[in-house]
């Protein structure tokens, strides 16, 4: 039987596993990005709303009732009680920093300037702050993660007078920091409340010429800290806490608090609007209002979210009902060394990879060893490190994470401080790479070699030693060649994944992108084999599902090929369904017959169904219009009918699915580059009109796939690939430099590099996945996922007017500006 915890029983862990059994084989590692909701908790929220009639509370007495005791179960929760804090609720906790600075009062004159103080290692939702406090003329002052650890861990307080009672005369400085690090889980101190009231980061106030006899205020951002800790207010007990629910319990979302010491109360002055439930009295006609004498219902504009809060009760009592209290006799401590072991023993696993020829392959970014648990939480954050010493990029470990369902965060974590000290990149550089295109939240993981991000890994109470080895397995098939030591690893199965397939264009170019082929050598410009041919078409008629391949030749229209995806499944939500989410779509194989003009859908074990292809206006009138979404832009189409959307719908084993077909009235258009004049029209496709694929490296990858379990031959691993336009030359890899392309008598301009997803690992002719070819793809090219070139059309040259483009048409490429004559 294998370990599950080592805080947490077997039976009682198995009792905690069978609430979240719709992650099925999905490795959900991202504890610190949301919490998971047990289904209980659901089932308890359903009945409590069907069997209850909840109204506004501003009507209904009742629902205030319940609102308020649920504001006393919170402050149970951080034991303490409305004699000492007060309960403000908000829609999270980028709210509750937003208002309590909005409120804070920095001053009570000109002369007092007062000062905001903020942690450079904080979330950006903090650092936000600041402009905020530069609008009420404070001094803004950051503090170093080193400088502040020094100053609250210093044997004595630099200001000889305790200034633990606040003087209404003197300005007030409010300081921000979090009570663990959302980047990697450090735990910064808590305890030192009482040392920053009585001046210990006085000195630093000093240093920016600042005045230090202030009276000092501090807000903790407890969201992180608060999904695997216990708060304990009648411990320590900062002025302001703010946090998320959705970080404890996973459910419900948009709500959040701020709990204000009921004596640091008097600071919040400043506080301007007003809405509904907040006033007593309010004329239109005059400037004149009174705000509530409660001091939440002053803070709380509009109608709350009650029945969120209301869900509150059921967070709570599902919790304590699920966790036994094994630690101090208390849920949340159990949660915490239970978190905390499963890190730990991450962390040390990690530790112990290295490469055959000796090198680590590991580089960590804690600010603890993972031998306290008062200065760690469960977090590790990490990048791996090739036998050569070069770095793999966060987004080559996501896509790979994906494929074996595994849920990681990969970035920054909206933490550009922690990222920034951790990564050793100073400001120049962080500003050259925001100007190379690099912005926050993108893919682009590597520049010069450098990474711009890390890996997180976060534990929450669901997770167990299972999870753990899942991950070391991955990392040791797919990163770091190793024989597994530990016994408890689990079988490694060919998984499903589901990934956004959407990348924006700019997010193609990287700086010095040549740097990163590697085992490459590229032939000098111009010198391309002289028979070059187009070997084969495909459109893809049903965004997602199987190719039809051309057999002779077809058009171009305005999108690309006609018909080419024009077509797309959609779900009941109206989100676009792709093979990442349901890889039998590959088993769809639609065919075009413009003789007879239908699109007949085809799969082994189901009769065929005929649509027509041309949409008259009268069918375009008696067809329900709608919408869905594909990448960013909101796409508008026809909804098949009810006997296409059955047969989608069996064939993928998915309930309420719909055939769509694009609109032609409405235009969707190719995302334009900085040095674009104009935009090319699209059709459901991701980033450009047409893909070229080269089957001459398509050869060259399949050689350099070492897997023997992978068995594709070249026509099966083409086809991954699902290129409109396949080549063939004996060079490989050539594309790669071409600037434009003549085919025949079309002329096409190349737009980048074909960023590649797990799709790839998808077999087109079965649905099954593996993880090659992107893993050769990510060694070869050092973690740049890149294999094909997009193309959008230009043209005919030499004054043809023929639109079709033929099979075994020669193909001539060009890698630099000279005009061609048309």
């Amino acid at each position: 039987m294998a370990t599950l915890s080592n805080v947490i029983e077997y039976e009682q862990m198995q009792k905690i596993l069978s609430e979240f059994t719709r992650l099925e084989d999905q490795c959900y590692l991202d504890n610190a990005g949301s919490s998971l909701y047990p289904q209980h908790l659901l089932h308890c929220v359903t009945k409590d709303l069907l069997s209850n009639v909840y109204m506004n509370p501003h009507s209904d007495k009742y629902t205030k009732d319940c609102v308020d005791q649920i504001r006393t179960s919170i402050l149970r929760f951080f034991n303490t009680d409305s004699s000492d804090y007060s309960v403000i609720f908000t829609s999270g906790t980028t709210q509750s920093l937003k208002l309590l600075v909005e409120s804070f009062q920095f001053s009570y004159d000109e002369q007092n300037c007062g000062s905001f103080v903020y942690l450079r290692d904080n979330h950006t939702s903090v650092l936000g702050l600041r402009e905020l406090a530069a609008e009420k003329d404070v001094d803004i002052i950051h503090l170093n993660h080193d400088d502040f650890l020094k100053a609250l861990n210093a044997h004595h307080v630099t200001s000889v007078t305790a200034r633990t009672r606040k003087n209404k005369n003197d300005a007030n400085t409010l300081l921000v920091y979090p009570a663990q690090s959302n980047f990697n889980g450090f735990k910064y101190p808590i305890n030192c409340i009482e040392k920053i009231k009585e001046g210990c980061l006085d000195s630093f106030i000093k240093q920016h010429l600042c005045k230090i006899d202030c009276n000092w205020y501090v807000l903790l951002d407890a969201a992180s800290y608060l999904s695997t800790n216990k708060l304990d207010l009648s411990k320590y007990q900062p002025d302001f806490v703010a946090l998320s629910f959705y970080k404890i319990f996973g459910y419900p979302t948009g709500l959040g608090a701020l709990l204000v010491k009921n004596s640091s109360a008097d600071v919040l002055t400043e506080k301007r609007y007003f809405g509904g439930g907040t006033v007593d009295i309010v004329l239109s006609n005059e400037d004149y209002h009174v705000k509530r004498e409660l001091f939440h219902e002053r803070f709380e504009d509009g109608t709350l979210p009650f029945l969120s809060i209301i869900a509150l009760k059921h967070c709570f009592d599902v919790l304590h009902q699920l966790i036994p209290k094994m630690v101090n006799n208390d849920v949340m401590d159990t949660i915490s060394y239970h978190t905390y072991n499963l890190a730990k023993d991450l962390y040390l696993q990690l530790d112990k990879l290295y490469h055959k020829n000796g090198n680590k392959a590991v580089v960590f970014y804690t600010d603890s060893e993972f031998n306290d648990i008062s200065k760690q939480g469960a977090i590790v954050t990490f990048n791996l490190i090739r036998e050569n010493g070069s770095y793999i990029g966060y987004s080559e470990f996501q896509h790979i994470s994906d494929l074996f369902r595994i849920s990681v965060r990969t970035g920054c974590f909206c933490n550009s401080g922690s990222c920034q000290r951790h990564l050793n990149t100073t400001n120049k550089e962080m500003k050259d790479m925001y100007k190379a295109g690099h912005k926050c939240g993108d893919e682009i993981d590597l520049v010069n070699g450098r990474p711009t991000g890390a890996i997180r890994v976060s534990f929450g109470y669901y997770n167990t030693y299972k999870d753990v080895d899942k991950l070391i397995l991955m990392i040791s098939q797919c990163f770091v060649p190793t024989k597994l030591k530990k016994q408890n690893c689990v079988k490694h199965q060919l998984i499903r994944f589901s990934r956004k397939n959407c990348l924006k264009e700019e997010e193609t170019q990287l700086l010095n992108e040549q740097q990163y082929f590697n085992k490459i050598n590229f032939i000098e410009e111009n010198t391309f084999d002289a028979e070059i041919s187009l070997a084969e078409m495909s459109i893809f008629p049903i965004k997602s599902c199987g190719a039809f391949k051309i057999k002779s030749s077809w058009k171009i229209g305005p999108k690309g090929f006609e018909y080419d995806r024009e077509w797309m499944i959609v779900k009941d939500n109206g989100v676009c369904l792709t093979q990442k989410q349901n890889t039998q779509m590959c088993l769809i194989k639609p065919k075009i017959d413009l003789k007879h003009r239908i699109l007949s859908l085809n799969c082994i074990g189901m009769p065929s169904l005929s649509l027509p292809l041309d949409m008259t206006d009268s069918k375009k009138t008696n067809t329900s219009f709608c919408q869905s979404k594909v990448c960013t832009d909101i796409i508008q189409g026809y909804d098949c009918g009810e006997e296409a959307a059955d047969w989608v719908s069996n064939v993928l084993g998915v309930s309420f699915l719909r055939l769509v077909r694009q609109s032609n009235e409405v235009n969707r258009l190719q995302k334009k580059k900085k040095d674009d004049t104009g935009s090319k029209l699209l059709s459901l496709s991701n980033q450009a009109q047409f893909l070229l694929v080269n089957k001459a490296t398509v050869r060259w990858l399949s050689e350099n796939i070492k897997d023997p379990q992978f068995t594709d031959n070249l026509q099966q691993l083409a086809d991954r690939f699902r290129g409109n336009i396949v080549i063939d030359m004996e060079q490989e890899l050539v594309e790669r430099e071409w600037q434009r392309v003549i085919i025949g008598k079309h002329e096409f301009k190349v737009e980048g590099l074909c960023s590649r997803c797990q799709m790839i690992c998808i077999d087109q002719n079965t649905g099954e996945k593996t993880v090659e070819p992107l893993r050769t793809i990510s060694e070869q090219f050092a973690g740049k996922l890149r294999f094909g070139i997009y193309l959008s059309y230009i043209g005919t040259v030499g004054g043809s007017e023929d639109r079709m483009l033929k099979l075994k048409s020669s193909v001539k490429p060009v890698t630099n500006d000279d005009d061609i004559s048309r």
